[in-house]
């Protein structure tokens, strides 16, 4: 007996120690300066993650992506893996370095500790892979394209691959580049030329931005109309939240909401008081508020009413509390039906001990989320714990 629970006890250490080999091995406890050391020494690229302790995305990353054998698998025998938080020790130093302004941040060295590429956000595995594999390649690389662009070349096919890397790479001169493509295109509203300028406009002061409102039909009929309007209030809100001084003067954050969106001023300065409900953690605060915004404007808005019965499912208890939450997931399905939505019912009901359509909704939230082509992990544990 004695035997059999050594041999037990063996066997589990090492599927232990195997699965946490199997995702990407990150160098544990070391300096900066030791990891270009051992990247020189041993001849390989570089990854750093640079993240921060309070990013929902860096720690999704973490979680679901890291942590995955085809991820290590296409990382360890090329690239001496690191993370550091950019708020922290070294890391407010190589923030200031490296320009690192979002995260999670992935910064790419060669060998010799030069920087290479960059790129951000959370992605399904196989996008961080392709990523990863392409930076090994210098026609992928965005140091190599950047240096062919300060060399001159203007090509209009090169301009529009460059364009669109160095965007991603939130380097200023994508838009100096955009600039240059659209004015040697004589600003032709193609469709690919929409898409480009769609795809690197990130603030309402882009040369995108006033080309998108001043062509907004045009936009609205090859992206649609939910894309262009969704996207347009997104860059609208960054520049009132950033005007508003992290909350601190909501004024100057209405107004510019009235001056760029004047149809929108009540929504989106209710839900600005609820977003730094949420901030501070208020949540008793928070409940009332995110009740009353739902009953005012969200009846027919999926997105608005799903975020907020997440954000009550993650926070609240209270069994009547859980209900409302599920009346809004249930009627933000009944909208728009999709994988996020059917998750949120599938926790609720979860949480109110209703396994059975729990795990219902779960399963077409799965079904929904593969057609997509999204991150199924958290879904599949979340069937396992309803079956």
């Amino acid at each position: 007996m004695k035997k059999i629970i050594t041999n037990l006890a063996f066997l589990i250490f090492t599927a232990t120690i195997s699965a946490q080999e199997s995702g990407m091995h990150f160098e544990q406890d070391a300096t900066w300066q030791q990891i270009l050391e051992k990247a020189k020494a041993e001849n390989k690229f570089i990854f750093l993650d640079a993240y921060a302790s309070w990013c929902g995305p860096c720690k999704w990353m973490a979680k679901e992506v890291f942590p995955k054998a085809e991820v290590g698998n296409a990382l360890n025998p090329n690239y001496i893996n690191a993370k550091i938080d950019m708020e922290k020790g070294e890391g407010i130093d190589l923030a200031k370095k490296y320009n690192v302004r979002n995260y999670p941040t992935y910064l790419f060295f060669n060998a010799n500790g030069e920087l290479i590429h960059r790129s951000l956000g959370s992605m399904p595995a196989k996008d961080f892979i392709n990523l990863c594999n392409n930076t090994l390649k210098p026609e992928h690389q965005f140091i190599t394209l950047k240096n062919k662009y300060l060399d001159g070349d203007r090509d209009t096919t090169f301009l529009r691959n460059y364009i669109s890397i160095a965007n991603y790479a939130q380097d200023s001169s994508a838009q100096t580049a955009l600039k240059e493509f659209l004015s040697i295109t004589k600003f032709e509203l193609s469709t690919a030329n929409i898409e480009l300028i769609f795809n690197t406009t990130n603030s309402i002061h882009d040369t995108g931005y006033s080309i998108m409102h001043a062509n907004k039909e045009k936009f609205i009929s090859l992206l649609g109309k939910k894309i262009i309007e969704t996207t347009e209030e997104d860059l609208v809100w960054v520049e009132a939240k950033n005007a508003s001084k992290k909350g601190t003067d909501k004024l100057a954050f209405k107004k510019i909401i009235q001056k760029y969106l004047p149809n929108k001023t009540n929504l989106l300065c209710a839900e600005y008081d609820l977003s730094l409900l949420k901030r501070a953690q208020n949540w008793k605060a928070y409940l009332p508020k995110a009740i009353a915004f739902a009953n005012t404007y969200c009846k027919n808005d999926a997105d608005r009413l799903n975020y907020i019965a997440g954000n009550i499912w993650e926070n609240y208890t209270n069994k009547t509390t859980l209900e409302k939450a599920l009346q809004y997931a249930l009627r933000s399905v009944l909208l728009n039906s999709n994988y996020d939505n059917n998750d949120t019912v599938a926790r609720l009901y979860a949480k109110l001990n209703n396994k059975k359509m729990g795990l219902n909704y779960a399963e077409t939230a799965l079904a929904l989320a593969k057609q997509a082509d999204a991150e199924t992990h958290s879904i599949e544990e979340l069937i396992e714990t309803l079956k």
